[in-house]
């Protein structure tokens, strides 16, 4: 169980710098005032909605696998876990252990598409500032 841990960890280190990685890059441009800065941030927020979108049927899933696990964990009380404990009904309780397996694997789905909804909506936002510093000045 500690390798999946670990390997949640890694995983999500991993989304964060990749992340990271793209919008410094883009800060860089932002910052040095270039003239295609406006399509580099469109660029790069139309790249994010295709990771998305690709990412869309993986995200209901693991939805469904949430809920899955929400009525397994509400039919599975701790009374009933401690019978099959004292019981030995290895069965049982592995087939808990692997609702609670799925229902890991795809909460992590669910969190790394919300860091790329949270990427998405920073370069919306930065956009629509844009738009709206541009009205200003004129």
């Amino acid at each position: 169980m500690t390798h999946k841990i670990d390997q949640f960890n890694q995983d999500l280190r991993t989304k964060v710098a990749e992340i990271d990685k793209g919008l410094a890059g883009l800060k860089s441009k932002i910052d040095a005032k270039g003239k295609d800065v406006q399509a580099d941030v469109k660029k790069h927020l139309e790249d994010v909605q295709k990771r998305l979108a690709g990412d869309q049927a993986k995200v209901k899933a693991a939805n469904a696998k949430i809920a899955k696990w929400a009525e397994e964990k509400k039919a599975a009380t701790d009374a009933k876990i401690a019978e099959w404990k004292s019981k030995h009904e290895v069965a049982k309780l592995q087939l808990r252990a692997g609702f609670a397996e799925d229902y890991a694997a795809a909460a992590r789905d669910v969190a790394a598409a919300a860091l790329d909804e949270a990427e998405q909506a920073s370069l919306e936002a930065w956009l629509a500032r844009a738009d709206a510093d541009v009205a200003l000045v004129k």
